[in-house]
């Protein structure tokens, strides 16, 4: 997949190199309300307003069932592709909620219908819009057990797939002055501990997602 021009990569040692320093950036123009980034096809895709809209996400909660073949994997099953946009583990939430901040933690369950071994098994999705300002880098902490993906402008920028502990890591990116759309996938599969960690630790940006008409419950 060819990176997108306005989201480059930023290595560690160079970050770690300005670390204290003062950095200037070139200002550039803000990009207009009116002209989103995002897919063209996105039925949400339209940009919010910077002025009003809520700082946080909109969350998708799935159930997976005890048998689903990704959920309890044997050791010659094939293994859950690690790409998120080649599964269906998102298109059926059984709800929709805002979240103003997805640093869950630990023993976090969302899900809980009453199928055999709930709330155990579950998959979610994160959508939001992220401002640059100027030219900046973002350097974000992502933990999680199991899986989780980070996608901005359709891009992937973070990943920690398979089935594991959690264990906070760092991805630095790059990011031009401008208006994306950011993406967070979640799953838990096996492990006995459910986590999931985002956080935006630096960079001049704002995160946010526009309230929807449908959900009565949006604050």
């Amino acid at each position: 997949m060819t990176p997108s021009p306005r989201l480059l990569a930023i290595s560690l040692p160079l970050l770690l190199a300005a670390c204290g320093r003062d950095i200037g950036f070139v200002e550039a123009e803000k990009p207009p309300v009116a002209e989103p980034p995002g897919k063209d096809d996105d039925p949400e895709g339209e940009p919010p307003d910077w002025n009003t809209c809520l700082q946080g996400w909109r969350g998708k909660y799935s159930n997976l069932p005890a048998g689903h073949r990704y959920v309890t994997p044997r050791l010659a099953d094939e293994p859950m592709p690690t790409d998120p946009l080649v599964l269906n583990l998102w298109d059926e939430p059984e709800y929709e909620e805002f979240a103003g901040s997805i640093d869950w933690g630990e023993n976090w369950w969302p899900v809980d219908e009453g199928l055999e071994d709930d709330p155990m098994y579950f998959a979610v999705y994160y959508q939001a819009w992220i401002r640059a300002f100027s030219g900046t880098t973002l350097s974000l902490l992502l933990g999680s057990s199991d899986d989780a993906w980070v996608y901005i402008d359709g891009e992937p920028v973070a990943s920690l797939p398979g089935i594991h502990e959690a264990e906070l890591t760092r991805f630095d990116v790059g990011l031009g002055a401008g208006q994306y759309p950011i993406e967070v996938y979640y799953v838990h599969r096996a492990s006995p501990v459910s986590a999931l960690n985002f956080r935006v630790l630096g960079g001049d940006v704002k995160i946010c997602y526009p309230a929807w008409e449908d959900d009565p419950e949006t604050p």
